[in-house]
């Protein structure tokens, strides 16, 4: 496994360690804890995304078209999810930030959480197998 792959599943335990706190107790102070670890999960995907992705994807960009139909869907697949989840990520946290942590902005984005968590989970797993398996 590389260390793209390592950081993604970091970024995704970060995601999945804030789970607990939005179905257990609904204190104020868990919505927070909650808040905070998606923000950072978010940032770090975001880095990752303009420090290794972007650059990867553009350096390979001219022989993707030379890719076998399968890994070109996979690797096309994964760049659309991808995308898709942190848009939405970014459009989530910076809703909650706007208005300020303690007020919880974020409200009106709930019913796109688990949606958003779904795709950035099978975007990650998209993206582990595409460099398991060499694809790109």
């Amino acid at each position: 496994m590389n260390e793209v792959t390592i950081l993604q599943i970091v970024i995704l335990f970060l995601l999945v360690l804030g789970l607990p706190l939005v179905r257990g107790a609904n204190s104020k102070k868990n919505m927070m804890r909650h808040g905070y670890l998606v923000a950072l999960a978010v940032v770090l995907h975001t880095v990752l995304i303009f420090l290794v992705m972007i650059p990867t994807f553009s350096a390979g960009f001219d022989g993707i078209g030379g890719l076998p139909v399968l890994n070109l869907v996979n690797v096309w697949f994964h760049a659309i999810l991808g995308t898709i989840a942190e848009v939405l990520g970014i459009l989530m946290v910076a809703s909650w930030l706007r208005k300020g942590p303690t007020k919880m902005g974020c409200v009106r984005w709930k019913k796109w959480m688990t949606p958003t968590f779904i795709i950035w989970t099978v975007s990650i797993v998209n993206g582990a197998l595409i460099h398991i398996l060499g694809m790109l």
